[in-house]
């Protein structure tokens, strides 16, 4: 009704004024004149809802920025998990090699990429979501968490490593400071491109690579690491929100790319998947008087998908698994080992959007396994696992969420069968990070 007053008084002041300035004019001319008038407000009145959708967006972006964020709890269920089903296996006595302690400070210059780029660029002058006084705030307690609840953690639970070296292997500080550190950078400068979120949380997967093979940890140290390390920095930034408020915070803005990508997601959602995850299923390689079993496996990869139609997609997939082995059934222990396992499999995706922005997804697949093999001795009787390269087939479900930050992120579960006498049915359940093309 107000909107209906407004035009009226509108449409009578213009039309007295018109009269009266131009009463020579033909009817026609003053009709134009008019519809010139009804069309600028209603031009203004366009312009003034964009501008409160978009204010509307931003402040939004804004709150959701100084809210407390859980996307680490995934991680620590998984460790707990993982602490309680491999039980069993990693008590079991066995002698991993003991390598070089100069990989402790290798190990966690890898992790501290992130935290150094982050800090690079901000000396480059390039803006960061954080002002000066949040991300020094922010960062330095991040880090005392982690490490803090870490150190607490190694010191109640007591579990052994790999290489009997120690008994603080739960969780992993080097995980907690690689996610610490790719969470920070993602967090700080994610938003430019999901390239530099993608690439910091590879490096904290190769962090957590290199401690499986340097004989450090086990699947469960990592994941809980993983987890304090980012449940650390998310707790970190809120706090420190609360401190500061939004005035240490460049505050985030609706971009034209951020609306393009989401119509690009819910149209074809091809793009390049980085997935980390656990492997797990046919742990058991049986010989006539012992039992080679293995624990969760460590798996890291990359997809590639182009969309066809809106609806159907093929994919490139591989992965890249690091399974921890040890013998069991006989009185002596043995040496421990790993198995490397390499996935190259082809696929068919039907993928279909149920809500803006999310996408679920069923895929079957076939390719090749490649595994390396290993030797467990005693000293005395060796148990050997050869390499071979296997025919397999397998099936997935897939979600996919669109993220503010870039990228889209989601989960798979894999089934993989391999026609092999070792594992030849197992399970993958990995988290994704999708930037699309």
């Amino acid at each position: 009704m107000r909107r209906f007053t407004v035009i009226l008084i509108i449409l009578f002041t213009a039309s007295l004024s018109i009269a009266y300035a131009q009463a020579e004019k033909p009817d026609s001319i003053l009709l134009e004149e008019i519809d010139s008038i009804l069309a600028h407000y209603e031009e203004m009145e366009r312009t003034h809802k964009v501008e409160n959708v978009i204010k509307s967006y931003n402040e939004r972006q804004l709150e959701r920025e100084m809210k407390f964020s859980s996307d680490g709890a995934l991680h620590l269920v998984r460790g707990l998990l993982l602490l309680w089903t491999d039980h069993n296996f990693i008590t079991r006595d066995a002698y991993f090699e003991k390598k070089s302690n100069s990989f402790k400070w290798t190990d966690y210059a890898v992790g501290g990429i992130p935290l150094a780029a982050n800090y690079v660029l901000k000396a480059a002058g390039v803006e960061s979501r954080s002002k000066l006084e949040r991300m020094l705030s922010a960062n330095a307690m991040a880090l005392g968490l982690s490490f803090g609840v870490s150190e607490v953690l190694k010191v109640s639970v007591h579990e052994g490593r790999p290489d009997q070296k120690d008994s603080n292997s739960f969780p992993s500080a080097h995980a907690s400071f690689a996610f610490v550190s790719a969470s920070i950078l993602s967090r700080e400068y994610g938003y430019i491109s999901p390239w530099i979120t993608i690439g910091s949380y590879t490096t904290a997967a190769g962090t957590e690579l290199l401690r499986i093979k340097h004989n450090k940890h086990w699947m469960n140290d990592l994941y809980m690491g993983a987890g304090i390390g980012v449940m650390s920095t998310n707790l970190a930034y809120f706090l420190t929100d609360k401190i500061f408020g939004a005035d240490a915070i460049n505050s985030p803005e609706l971009r034209k790319r951020d609306v393009e990508r989401l119509i690009k997601f819910n149209d074809r959602a091809s793009g390049f998947t980085f997935v980390s995850g656990t492997e797990i299923g046919d742990r058991t390689i049986r010989f006539d008087d012992a039992r080679i079993k293995s624990g969760a496996a460590f798996s890291a990869g990359a997809d590639v998908t182009w969309f066809a139609t809106p609806h159907i997609a093929a994919e490139f997939m591989t992965r890249v698994v690091d399974v921890q082995a040890k013998v069991f059934d006989t009185p002596n222990p043995f040496s421990g080992g790993h198995l490397d396992l390499y996935h190259f499999d082809l696929g068919a995706k039907i993928s279909s959007p149920y809500a803006l922005g999310k996408r679920f997804a069923t895929r079957v697949f076939a390719g090749v396994r490649m595994m390396d093999g290993d030797q467990f001795t005693d000293g005395h009787t060796t148990y050997t696992i050869p390499d071979e390269t296997r025919f397999e087939l397998g099936a997935s479900l897939t979600y996919e969420c669109l993220d503010s930050k870039n990228y889209a992120w989601g989960f798979n579960i894999d089934y993989y069968h391999t026609f092999s006498h070792y594992m030849k049915n197992r399970y993958s359940l990995a988290s994704t990070w999708k930037i699309l093309f």
